[in-house]
């Protein structure tokens, strides 16, 4: 059997969530042997080992490279299933095709997109859940909402949740040392995403604030790891009315190299996620694996990955925020339970789970 893979995402320098998560499903599905794999790109894919079984098709595109250029190639060599990790199935996609599906955020969110961008996702979406074989889902919060909005046939859903990096995320060791670019934030509360509406970032920066205000004793910075996205002036906004001694403590670090992003979350006191919205959200895994204690919202996908190895709260009440935030730091023995939680919950997830699931629904694809 030849499995057609559209790897185009997993190729892009400065991942994001469906970039990680394509470039590491397709890592796992092709070390099995059992089929021949055809990957599908803009750019040669060098991450994987050279083998027999994996072929390579290059395809240069200015514009609508999946909708277009990967439609043309199907339509002229169709492979026997087509997995589709990102969304997006081909107007042309062959017989059999799997999509993994990761979230509606641009349907509860539609202002983080212009009108074109809204009527593209839609279509994209619809398209998807329409002529999909076998949908993966990334949590049972994004199969809701499938089901839910655009009437999926729930019993064509599988949910398949995300791994993580495992040799780059485990707590500190004693004699570990911390390199100077993290070493000059210690003690620090992480935040890593896209600093926009969606995740909430100004409102932990106005609980930050009051936090700092109200236990003096606390001096951690707040570290901001990612680049600005919709009404990012909104967030800057709170951090300069801030007072001076604590705005100085907020540190903007843009987009975070692959080489160092691991160890910003290790040396972190707390992660903080408060997040309005996450199909699934990969930071939260990354953290429990840690070691890190977590506050986090409880809304959408986050209760269901971290259960109750995380301080969970009403994202929008920033009392509350900066209640979890203070007792994570000053009970210590809160704090450990939390963390002996978090990295019991992070070994059910793994990239090689994901892959084997994955593997089996594109053979039941391939069977139906």
């Amino acid at each position: 059997m030849i499995i057609g893979i559209d790897a185009s995402r997993s190729n892009i320098k400065q991942k994001t969530g469906t970039e990680y998560y394509s470039y590491e499903i397709i890592k796992g599905i092709t070390r099995s042997k059992k089929y021949k794999f055809r990957l599908y790109s803009k750019t040669p894919i060098n991450y994987l080992p050279k083998s027999e079984n994996i072929e390579n098709k290059v395809m240069r595109f200015p514009r609508l490279w999946s909708q277009f250029r990967l439609s043309l190639e199907i339509f002229l060599n169709s492979p026997d299933v087509l997995f589709e990790p990102a969304h997006t199935i081909p107007l042309y996609h062959g017989k059999k095709v799997v999509v993994t599906l990761h979230d509606v955020g641009f349907r509860y969110y539609p202002q983080l997109y212009t009108p074109l961008e809204r009527y593209y996702h839609h279509f994209c979406m619809a398209f998807s859940v329409k002529h999909a074989t076998q949908i993966i889902a990334v949590s049972n919060a994004t199969k809701e909402d499938l089901v839910k909005l655009y009437k999926a046939d729930k019993n064509k859903i599988t949910v398949i949740y995300h791994g993580f990096d495992q040799k780059r995320y485990k707590p500190i060791q004693k004699d570990e040392k911390v390199s100077p670019e993290i070493k000059k934030y210690l003690p620090y509360i992480y935040f890593i995403g896209r600093l926009e509406a969606k995740k909430n970032v100004k409102k932990l920066v106005r609980a930050y604030g009051n936090l700092r205000r109200n236990y003096p004793n606390i001096r951690h910075k707040l570290v901001l790891a990612g680049r600005p996205g919709y009404q990012y002036e909104e967030i800057k906004d709170e951090i300069l009315n801030l007072p001076p001694d604590i705005q100085k403590d907020v540190i903007e670090t843009g987009y975070v190299p692959d080489d160092i992003v691991s160890n910003f979350m290790r040396f972190a006191s707390v992660f903080a996620f408060p997040s309005n919205f996450e199909g699934f959200g990969m930071p939260l895994l990354e953290a429990m694996a840690s070691g890190v204690p977590i506050v986090a919202s409880d809304k959408t996908s986050i209760p269901e990955v971290v259960q109750d190895a995380g301080y969970l709260c009403d994202p929008d009440d920033t009392e509350a925020l900066e209640d979890g935030l203070a007792k994570v730091i000053l009970d210590h023995k809160y704090r450990e339970e939390l963390i002996k939680k978090g990295l019991k919950r992070a070994k059910f997830f793994s990239w090689e789970k994901a892959a084997e699931e994955t593997l089996k629904v594109i053979e039941k694809a391939a069977q139906s």
